[in-house]
């Protein structure tokens, strides 16, 4: 199995409403296509985890918003993979992960797209590490059973 190296844009902000439609407007603007998202609470500040193409322009975006006071913002590298459609994929690579003693710091899933299935994103304690062992994984053959 293939992975790729991306970046993930952390962005902090303002726990009001508006806030996550402001970021996606301003992204949309850019012509940012957002492959992987993922938003969650931390302390009293929302939590929005993007990765997006072309990267370049997203980082524009998020140096502006750091301007106009939302932020921080933190990039971090994620490994990125298709994932199958089947009850135990995401535990057959975490089970791989964890033989190889790679920590799986966050994970979310990316909708599949009309030419694409869905990716699963990691935050691993070390992608070589990850690579490898995901190179490693051998996906067992559904279609015959």
């Amino acid at each position: 199995m293939q992975s790729q190296r991306l970046t993930e844009f952390s962005i902090y902000l303002a726990q009001r409403p508006g806030e996550l439609a402001g970021l996606l407007e301003a992204a949309a603007a850019a012509s940012v296509n957002i492959l992987g998202i993922s938003v969650s609470e931390y302390k009293d500040r929302g939590l929005v985890k993007l990765i997006a193409e072309p990267e370049e322009a997203l980082r524009h975006v998020c140096e502006s918003l750091v301007e106009a006071g939302v932020g921080p913002v933190v990039e971090s590298p994620v490994i990125a993979f298709d994932i199958e459609n089947r009850p135990g994929a995401l535990r057959d690579v975490a089970v791989g992960l964890a033989d190889a003693r790679v920590n799986i710091q966050h994970v979310y899933l990316t909708a599949p797209g009309a030419d694409r299935p869905s990716r699963a994103v990691m935050r691993v304690d070390d992608l070589d590490r990850a690579e490898q062992a995901i190179a490693a994984l051998e996906w067992p053959d559904h279609a015959t059973e």
